[in-house]
This record gives C-alpha cells, sequence and structure tokens, in this order.
C-alpha cells in the first residue's frame, strides 16, 4: 500500500507518445484522421491508430477457426448458385459497409414453413463472422429483448443473426425493431448519479421464423398494426424460392447438409479478412465502388415513381448486393459476378409483392382495411335501400315480404346498422361514427378517407367535404325518411387486378 502514492507519482510524470484508445463497442471507430476496426483480440486498420482494445463488456460470440481460403471453399461455395444463402452471407458481408455509405442499421426477416431451410441460410451468414450454430453466432429472440442493447453493440457493424422470431413477445418486438434501427439506448443514471454514457450501435440483421413481422407485432394484441417504418427497418422476405426445394434453388437436402457442416467446420474468418481488403483498399475508393453499384443497382430494379418507403427499402437491398459483388471482386466467395445482385433484385421483388406494391404502405393499409370490412358486413350490416323490396317480391311475392323481413330483423338486427348500400349507384354508405370506431380502428379516420378518394374509392360531398349528406327513404321496418351523413365509398375497392383484366372465373 505504501507504494500507490509512487505510482500515482510516477503515472502523472511519465510521458509517452503511445496511445492506448479502449472502446465499448465493435465496429469502426474514427482515431484521429483515421478509421480502425474494432473486434476481440483484434483492430483492424492503419498502423497510426496506434493500440485499440475492445471493452470486454461488449465482446459477442466472435469465434474463428480455418482459414479464408477454407472457409471460401466450403460455406462459400456450398451456397453458389442459391439465391437466398447468397442474399444471407451478403447482408452479414453488409454490415461493415453501413458506416462506410451511411445508412442506419436494419435488415431482412426469412419467413416461411418449418423446415423451409431459413435457419441454415441464417447459419451460413453467421459463419462469416462466428460459429454457424446456436452454441455460436445464432442468438434467439427470446433471450434477445432482455438485453438488446447489450447484443446490438456487441455486433456493431457486423452482423446480429436472430431465429425463432415466433419465440420473441409480440407486445415487445415493436420496441426493439426501433432500437436496432435507431442505433442508440436509453440514458442511464450511474450509483453516482452521473449519466452513463449512451450505448450505440449500428447493425445489419438477419432474422428467421414462421411468421412475418406483421403478424408478430399483431400478436401483441389491443389491435396493434405493424407501421410502414418497422416494415422498413426489418425487410420480410419469403423463405421459399418457389422451386420446390423451400429456400434453395436446387438439391434442398444435400444443400442444407453442406452448408451447416460448412459452417460449423469453419468460421469467422471471412468478416475480418472483408474488412481487411476493405481497409487496403482505401475507405473513399471503397465508397466510391459501393455508391456506383447502388446506384446501378436501384436504377435497374426499383419500379419508377415508387413511395419513399420503398425506396429505403430498395437502399437496404442495395447495401446488400453491393457488399456480395465486392466480396466477389475480393475473391472471398466463388460466386459469378451479378449472383450477389440478382439476389438481392429476386428478394426486392418478393418485398414489393408482398407489401402490396411500391405506394405508401399505410395507404394499401387503409385500403385493405375497409375493404375487409364491407367484406365482412356487407350482407349483414348494410340495410339495401333500392332493390331491397323488389327483389324479395320477385323471388317470393309480395304476400311474403313481411314474413321474410321480420326474420332478417331477429337474425341480424338493424340496431347493429353499419350504414346503408345501393346495388343502383353501387355504393357503400358508412355511417360516421362506425367509420371512427370500427372501420379505421387503429388509424386515422380523416387519412383513410382521403386515401380513397385519392384512388377513385371515396366520393365526396357537394362543397368537397369528405362526408356527404344522403337521403335515406323510409323502409319496411317503419323507419320514416332521413337525411344522414355518411362516407359514400364505391364498388371500385374490391378490384383486385388491373382494370380491364378479365377475371379468371365467372362465381355466378
Amino acid at each position: 500500500p505504501s507504494a500507490a502514492a509512487l505510482l500515482v507519482a510516477y503515472l502523472a510524470a511519465c510521458k509517452t507518445d503511445e496511445r492506448i484508445t479502449i472502446v465499448n463497442r465493435t465496429g469502426w471507430h474514427d482515431i484521429g484522421d483515421q478509421s480502425a476496426f474494432a473486434l476481440p483480440g483484434e483492430t483492424i486498420g492503419p498502423a497510426d491508430c496506434g493500440t485499440v482494445v475492445l471493452d470486454e463488456g461488449a465482446y459477442g460470440p466472435y469465434a474463428m477457426k480455418g482459414t479464408v481460403e477454407a472457409w471460401t471453399n466450403g460455406v462459400g461455395k456450398a451456397s453458389s448458385g442459391h439465391l437466398l444463402p447468397m442474399l444471407a452471407i451478403s447482408t452479414a458481408l453488409a454490415g461493415p459497409l453501413l458506416h462506410v455509405v451511411g445508412l442506419e442499421g436494419g435488415g431482412i426477416h426469412l419467413w416461411g414453413t418449418s423446415s423451409s431451410g431459413k435457419t441454415t441460410c441464417a447459419q451460413a451468414a453467421a459463419s462469416v463472422w462466428g460459429r454457424g450454430d446456436s452454441r455460436g453466432f445464432v442468438r434467439g429472440w427470446s433471450a434477445t429483448a432482455n438485453g438488446i442493447e447489450a447484443v446490438a453493440a456487441s455486433a456493431t457493424d457486423t452482423c446480429l443473426v436472430l431465429d425463432e422470431f415466433g419465440m420473441a413477445d409480440g407486445r415487445s418486438v415493436e420496441g426493439i425493431l426501433y432500437a436496432l434501427s435507431n442505433g442508440a439506448g436509453k440514458q442511464r443514471m450511474a450509483r453516482d448519479q452521473s449519466l452513463r454514457e449512451v450505448k450505440n450501435w449500428r447493425v445489419a440483421v438477419i432474422s428467421t421464423g414462421e411468421i412475418t413481422v406483421a403478424q408478430k407485432i399483431a400478436e401483441g394484441g389491443n389491435g396493434k398494426k405493424a407501421k410502414a417504418g418497422q416494415l422498413v427497418r426489418m425487410l420480410d422476405i419469403s423463405a421459399d424460392r418457389g422451386k420446390g426445394h423451400g429456400a434453395f434453388d436446387h438439391d434442398g437436402a444435400a444443400t442444407a447438409d453442406a452448408l451447416k457442416k460448412a459452417a460449423i467446420g469453419v468460421y469467422g474468418t471471412a468478416g475480418p479478412e472483408f474488412v481487411r481488403r476493405i481497409v487496403a483498399k482505401g475507405l473513399d475508393e471503397t465508397r466510391n465502388v459501393l455508391a456506383e453499384t447502388m446506384a446501378a443497382f436501384m436504377k435497374k430494379h426499383v419500379p419508377p415513381k415508387s413511395d419513399g418507403q420503398v425506396l429505403r427499402g430498395a437502399q437496404r437491398f442495395a447495401v446488400i448486393a453491393a457488399a456480395g459483388e465486392l466480396a466477389i471482386d475480393f475473391g472471398l466467395v466463388p460466386w459469378t459476378q451479378g449472383d450477389a445482385s440478382k439476389a438481392a433484385a429476386w428478394a426486392l421483388a418478393q418485398w414489393i409483392d408482398q407489401r402490396g406494391g411500391t405506394g405508401a404502405a399505410e395507404k394499401d393499409q387503409a385500403i385493405r382495411q375497409v375493404r375487409l370490412f364491407l367484406e365482412l358486413h356487407s350482407e349483414t350490416r348494410f340495410d339495401l335501400l333500392d332493390t331491397y323490396h323488389q327483389k324479395i317480391a320477385e323471388k317470393v311475392g309480395d304476400n311474403e315480404i313481411e314474413r321474410i323481413v321480420e326474420k332478417k330483423k331477429q337474425q341480424v338486427g338493424f340496431r347493429n346498422r353499419a350504414g346503408y348500400r345501393s346495388e343502383k349507384d353501387a355504393e357503400y354508405y358508412v355511417l360516421p361514427e362506425v367509420w371512427r370506431d370500427e372501420v379505421c380502428k387503429g388509424l386515422d379516420p380523416q387519412a383513410v378517407a382521403r386515401t380513397l378518394f385519392e384512388n377513385g374509392m371515396l366520393r365526396k360531398g357537394a362543397k368537397n367535404e369528405l362526408q356527404i349528406v344522403k337521403r335515406i327513404k323510409g323502409n319496411a321496418e317503419g323507419e320514416n325518411d332521413a337525411r344522414r351523413r355518411v362516407y359514400a365509398i364505391n364498388d371500385s375497392i374490391f378490384e383486385q387486378g388491373e382494370k380491364g383484366q378479365d377475371a379468371d372465373e365467372d362465381l355466378f
């Protein structure tokens, strides 16, 4: 103990040009005017960055076995010719590029039936940075929810592989998705009441599960629906290539076995080598190459006049494509030039198709929700105005009308009326309170009405109002004539295909 004062005196007087920088997360760090990439046990960067040490609290399940060449001939070769495994591996390699091109975190979610091969794709991707199974770099969704900040920080600028989405708590998924993308933890206090340093991260995510992100969020209850921002952060991709081999293009069982064995036989070498090649090439030069590749991808594969949400999603696919193509140039994967772009383009097309087109997701959701309500209740909760009694009379005769009306009252009860419908005008007239509380539940009623009007599905009133005033004639139930404010929805809301397209089959 008596030597403590001497040690302090020595440290105060010692002069040295050497510096050791301790960092609390993996990935890129600016050291002076240089950039270095921190991993457990290794820092990749120029020599003049000095010594950079990763704090042990930020260690993730990184591990290394074998050589780069062995990984290339193992996982790289087994994945060749299969778009989804190539997409997953390219995503794992895209982690270090997010900082270079200035993109936020986020990733892809491979969903599909059990044993389709989605987890195998994730394991192949995990082998880029560590052992490709649940004992290594593949983590479970259930455990991630409890320590999302530490988990994300330990995967910064690399890849976070999450398996079994179904095990996640639907109530917490919404917050996890935002956290993974936003890249910043909560502000907390230390024991001495000072503010702790906020954790931050930037991570590429590969998730797998049997349901989509939107379905999982809906499991949270209270009528929750996935927001467009969440669906752009985690892009749903079907883990079925549609060729009878699940996630693989051919030889499904053999390919899955080969990838699984390779992912636990040689691992953790490709990711660090990828970063070394980037550093050797130079970040500025790499940035220029990436910008060119991504721009070409966007121009070729993004439909014209796509909504901003689609452009954001497409940018993520573009950087994934660029990562894969760069790995091909570096010789890290034995794929043919253009394979990574082909995989990302296929995934982009799948994602656009699943979300319902290139428009804003909120608008598509609004139309689908109104359409669903009308499909469910058009016959039971909408009183037919103009031809109701005429149709009954044609079928059963005038003397049967009263009996049928009374029976209909008992079966349905117009006290639960949602509105009226006119076969003559091909319109539904929805009562305002029903529109607000039921039809547009969870959405902005005015925004929904505007969306329908913009798509020619809603008729405005005389004063350009979203509601019209409709005269409702008295009917056999004893109701007198009345004027009602309603939302007038026309039958075009049920059109699923393109206008002018012939029906595949006449139902009646």
